[in-house]
């Protein structure tokens, strides 16, 4: 985390914030807080910056939904210390009064900003990546996490159609956010019809670990001797299933990790990975990002509105992804 505070908390109320309180349950010897930067607020979390003395640095407190954080727990604690990796230290969750939310405690990712455009940042992805893929879990780790398989984006696709067409039947949307929700609606359906195929792609790789969220945001790039080395952050959507949504390049943000250099990391770990296969595999992970994408913005935000105020930054997202979609089933040759 990078981002500059909004808000700083003055030293009289320190000791009364929630995030020192919480804190204080799990590395308060680790450091004392001089004061509480707001970093980040959203409407399902909020991420603060405790601020200790110069030698003991920072520390990330974020505030999220409790079944996420415990996703995220598991992840770090079962699965990432084994690997043997830089990663960013892990101090604990702390649950909140509420029994609906947690606090995460992190190490600060400091570094450079990561460019889809640098290739050795791209390169480094793709090794790194390839060891998370590779990488083996504790026993019963795979069945605790949720899954990622292809069932589980065909499952959101059908939730999220769902959502379109009662949109369609109960609010009166201007014309062009109707033609928007309509051709999703139908790129869905086309889909969804080849969606046997989309599976016989991901059997080319077998299930992993998968950050689920490879974003260019939750991604730091630190120099070492040996080259930039990834300190990658926000664990709480990742589970157990394809690799393909990790591969997905250049779209929406994503990491877009060099696909040859993760071939050759995934050969040297045993897992034989033939070129066109995981360009395959890359594109089926567009179609399940953008599924995501969708099903973040139906579910949060169509929950119970029935006028059209409401749902303005929905449908202007909705309206970004529409021709995204278009364009993925045209690369592979599925636009009618």
């Amino acid at each position: 985390m990078v981002e500059s505070p909004s808000i700083e908390v003055i030293p009289a109320t320190l000791s009364d914030h929630p995030a020192t309180r919480a804190w204080r349950t799990v590395g308060s010897e680790i450091l004392e807080p001089e004061r509480i930067e707001l970093v980040k607020a959203k409407k399902k979390s909020m991420v603060y910056r405790l601020v200790g003395r110069a030698a003991e640095g920072s520390v990330v407190a974020k505030r999220c939904c409790l079944a996420t954080g415990l996703v995220e727990k598991m992840v770090q604690e079962e699965f990432l210390r084994s690997l043997g990796m830089p990663m960013l230290r892990f101090y604990g969750l702390a649950e909140d009064p509420d029994g609906q939310h947690c606090w995460l405690f992190m190490e600060e990712a400091t570094g450079q900003a990561y460019s889809p455009l640098n290739p050795e940042h791209r390169a480094a992805a793709g090794r790194w990546l390839a060891t998370i893929h590779a990488g083996q879990c504790e026993p019963g780790l795979a069945s605790r996490l949720p899954s990622q398989q292809p069932a589980h984006y065909l499952e959101r696709l059908q939730t999220s159609r769902d959502a379109l067409v009662r949109l369609l039947a109960e609010v009166v949307l201007p014309s062009g956010d109707v033609d928007a929700m309509q051709a999703i609606i139908s790129h869905y359906d086309l889909l969804e019809t080849h969606w046997g195929e989309l599976e016989e792609v991901c059997e080319a790789a077998p299930p992993a670990v998968v950050h689920g969220d490879f974003v260019i945001k939750n991604v730091r790039v630190r120099s070492t001797p040996s080259g930039p080395a990834l300190l990658v952050f926000d664990w709480e959507l990742s589970g157990w299933g394809t690799p393909a949504a990790d591969l997905a390049q250049f779209t929406g943000g994503m990491v877009s990790p060099d696909l040859a250099a993760y071939r050759s990391a995934r050969t040297a770990a045993g897992c034989l990975l033939n070129a066109q296969d995981l360009e395959r595999l890359s594109a089926c992970g567009e179609f399940f990002r953008l599924i995501d994408e969708v099903a973040w913005e139906t579910s949060a935000s169509f929950q119970g509105y029935k006028t059209y105020r409401y749902l303005v930054r929905a449908l202007s997202c909705l309206r970004v992804y529409e021709p995204r979609l278009a364009a993925a089933l045209r690369r592979i040759g599925w636009s009618s």
